[in-house]
């Protein structure tokens, strides 16, 4: 077996990113290890990707819809030749038609990625853990009281 580099994570993330968008034809499922376990948006616990994804897959599938994205700065750490960790900021825009004929919104204005890439058998780099959550802007959270 290999080892990743920061560049095969980066490139990984990017092909996330432009399906995500409906810029490209590729699969999620293909970046993801069979195994792989996600925590995203209001969920309480970590599901298992292949539920979360079919619903993504729908979300983003959705005849007319558009998305963008902006990814801000990118941190990947490699603990083990086999293993990498990124954790990333991004903002997503997504508009897909909703019930009634009526156009949904969605925008993530300070998103936080953090996606756990593992080596397969055959040496690709899989995501077997993903958490995507959004925040409020940091530069302008309440003061703290003393």
């Amino acid at each position: 077996m290999g080892s990743l580099s920061p560049d095969q994570v980066r490139a990984q993330i990017d092909k996330f990113w432009q399906i995500m968008c409906g810029k490209s034809n590729g699969k999620l499922e293909e970046l993801y290890s069979s195994a792989a376990f996600l925590l995203t948006g209001k969920a309480r616990k970590p599901e298992e990707a292949l539920a979360a994804l079919s619903r993504r897959v729908r979300q983003i599938a959705a005849p007319g819809a558009q998305a963008q994205v902006e990814l801000g700065l990118m941190e990947i750490e490699l603990p083990t030749p086999s293993l990498a960790i990124a954790s990333y900021t991004y903002k997503f825009h997504h508009t897909r038609p909703g019930e009634g004929g009526a156009w949904e919104q969605r925008r993530t204005l300070f998103g936080r990625a953090t996606q756990i890439f593992e080596l397969d058998e055959s040496g690709a780099p899989r995501i077997v853990h993903e958490h995507l959550s959004a925040a409020t802007n940091p530069e302008v959270s309440p003061a703290r009281k003393e």
